[in-house]
């Protein structure tokens, strides 16, 4: 058993493979990830081989986790497709962080703000007129 699944959003094209093999006398969940069309990062969900049943509903539990972050299994990778999701990608994209070697010109220019980055999440907010959307990544 295996599935390919696509994320594509913005810049973002990320490609996710999930696979049940046989190994031994059981079975292994192995996966790879990464931008599509570059090398992918290998890794198993499962150290030692288990029964097919086990295997299977890891397998199932891993691909239910990346649709429900937006993989979907066309190769259009619309976010959420198929999924209770579909729609609620707001297009807001957080942005990456860059270095900056002289922060004065933001410091003195009230149209920049910045917050520092406490807990490892990126978080936005939008509002536009009454109208309030949280959105993290």
């Amino acid at each position: 058993m295996n599935i390919t699944l696509f994320f594509k959003e913005g810049s973002s094209d990320k490609v996710y493979q999930a696979t049940i093999s046989p190994k031994d006398t059981g079975f292994v969940v192995n996966f790879a990830y990464g931008r599509r069309g570059s090398t992918l990062t290998t890794g198993t969900k499962t150290s030692t081989p288990v029964s097919y049943e086990d295997a299977q509903r890891i397998f199932n539990k891993l691909v239910a986790e990346k649709m429900a972050k937006g993989y979907s299994p066309g190769m259009d990778g619309t976010p959420y497709a198929q999924t209770e999701n579909q729609g609620r990608s707001t297009g807001i994209q957080c942005q990456l962080l860059n270095p900056v070697d002289d922060v004065e010109p933001f410091l003195r220019n009230r149209n920049y703000w910045m917050q520092e980055k406490h807990d490892g999440r990126r978080l936005l907010i939008q509002k536009d007129g009454d109208k309030i959307v949280g959105i993290n990544r």
